[in-house]
């Protein structure tokens, strides 16, 4: 109960958000990579504006709230289909450039939640064997 209760309270919950986000990201941005010259094939990704003003609309909604009643666990991203690149002659919509920056940005966004995280329950376990960080 307390540690259910000291895990939930902080930004470890947001944390989690972001790496399940970006994971399930990732993966969209390498199938899109992956076929990238299948014909008629269109591209598939999640809105990180979307995403990021979910976010910010729980943390406000959980900072009004009493504590522990309002969580991150029922976020949910839908799949859409971005039309901004140039349609080709196979109805393709493909961009390697802009594919490896998605990819490459997404993987950083990941690696600092990760990293962040981390850190968070190394604080943790510190505490929870009493030695100072």
């Amino acid at each position: 109960m307390f540690i259910d209760r000291l895990l939930n309270q902080g930004s470890s919950p947001l944390l989690e958000q972001v790496v399940e986000f970006s994971s399930m990201r990732h993966r969209l941005i390498a199938e899109n990579i992956a076929n990238v010259d299948t014909p008629n094939y269109r591209q598939k990704d999640l809105s990180v504006e979307r995403f990021r003003s979910s976010l910010r609309e729980r943390v406000e909604a959980r900072r009004q709230s009493p504590l522990g009643s309002v969580g991150f666990e029922d976020l949910r991203s839908e799949v859409m289909h971005p039309s901004a690149n140039i349609l080709f002659h196979d109805r393709n919509n493909r961009s390697m450039e802009q594919l490896a920056t998605d990819l490459a940005k997404n993987a950083m966004m990941h690696n600092l939640a990760v990293e962040l995280l981390r850190k968070q329950y190394m604080g943790f376990e510190a505490a929870l064997r009493e030695r100072i960080a």
